[in-house]
């Protein structure tokens, strides 16, 4: 249960960048220009709230778990001491998802994460009525103590004529073929049980993302500039931390 006496928030609605820029926060000279002159923030949440029952997933402000329909009821979501803990139960049978919407076509995403084993975090891109990709899934950035991978899931893996090919036994090598250009696999070096900030930038059809102000990758792939992410999702299967998100749409 949070110990923190203030009161989080998650707004919808138009704020300056300015407000929201901290001391120690690692400044990006390209991704701080696009969100003063074009960006409107659609979501911020520093997570400092209490659960009613803390028995029970109550994260509040329209965020959305798959428990129920993957881990039996399990509670995976945690409001704690002003952040949110993810923790995939043994009784699952999918990856924790937790997600929101805020949509956008352009877009910059903001949020501290820390990782607790190999297994790492993902930050998945969504649009549930996105008919040609599995469960909507359009692009994804995920990262792990020796990688970040980069997916365009729309094109690429999740595109429903490969996603049959590869459940009616295609050999790696096809789905490797049919794959091509919509993944990037950067090596990298990250703690487990340390806080990064991580900085998305999805401009067109290429998607980039810093981890403390360092640039690590991108990747540009035609599935990535699908016109509606409606929602953006953690993706966790052991444990992770999150904290001080903030969506904003670069839209005009």
């Amino acid at each position: 249960m949070n110990t923190r006496s203030l009161i989080g928030f998650t707004t919808l609605v138009c704020v300056s960048l300015t407000s929201f820029l901290s001391a120690d926060e690692k400044v990006i000279p390209q991704v701080e220009q696009l969100i003063q002159s074009q960006g409107t923030l659609l979501l911020h949440d520093d997570f400092n709230r209490e659960e009613k029952d803390d028995t029970k997933e109550q994260l509040g402000k329209q965020w959305k778990t798959n428990s129920k329909a993957r881990a039996k009821g399990t509670k995976q979501a945690d409001l704690n001491n002003g952040m949110l803990t993810i923790t995939m139960a043994e009784v699952a049978d999918h990856g924790v998802s937790i997600k929101h919407d805020a949509p956008f076509d352009d877009g910059v995403v903001k949020v501290k994460f820390r990782m607790h084993d190999w297994k790492g975090i993902g930050f998945n891109f969504n649009d549930p009525k996105c008919k040609v990709s599995h469960a909507g899934h359009i692009c994804h950035v995920g990262v792990k103590p020796r990688m970040v991978d980069f997916r365009d899931g729309k094109t690429g893996i999740f595109d429903l004529e490969i996603r049959e090919k590869k459940l009616g036994g295609a050999s790696k090598e096809e789905i490797q073929r049919l794959t091509e250009g919509k993944f990037n696999h950067v090596q990298g070096k990250f703690n487990t049980n340390q806080w990064y900030e991580i900085t998305i930038l999805i401009q067109g059809d290429v998607m980039t993302a810093w981890i403390d102000g360092e640039k690590i990758g991108e990747l540009k792939s035609e599935g990535i500039d699908h016109k509606v992410k409606q929602n953006m999702a953690f993706a966790v299967s052991g444990v992770a931390d999150v904290d001080d998100l903030r969506i904003w749409s670069l839209d005009q």
